[in-house]
């Protein structure tokens, strides 16, 4: 799995590729996360678009950003996330904590215009 961090104005672009599963891969995710949080970039696009599947750990970790960003006053958003991620979000009841996206544009109407 790789991560890379990349600024788009306000938001915080999180490019994420491969399998987010326990130990090593995951890690690298929340290290990510956790320095945007020290870093006060509360608003996170968190590009899922070449991750295949994700489990609980990862679910913890996006969880635990979103909780951190939240109450700093920030939002997190998940972008073009397939129909696997999607469901398991649904099946956790975490899907409507997350803003979804299929492109940045979208992404960036949905900051600007947050529905709740």
């Amino acid at each position: 799995m790789q991560v890379k961090v990349k600024p788009e104005g306000e938001l915080a672009v999180v490019e994420v590729s491969g399998r987010i599963v326990e130990g090593p891969p995951a890690d690298d995710l929340e290290k990510a996360l956790r320095a945007l949080i020290r870093d006060k970039r509360i608003r996170t696009v968190v590009d899922v678009s070449k991750v295949s599947w994700f489990d609980s750990t990862a679910i913890g970790i996006l969880i635990s950003h979103y909780v951190s960003s939240t109450k700093l006053g920030g939002r997190v958003l998940l972008l073009k996330a397939n129909d696997k991620i999607k469901t398991l979000m649904r099946i956790v009841r975490l899907y409507d904590r997350f803003g979804w996206a299929d492109d940045m544009n979208e992404a960036r109407l949905w900051f600007e215009h947050p529905v709740d």
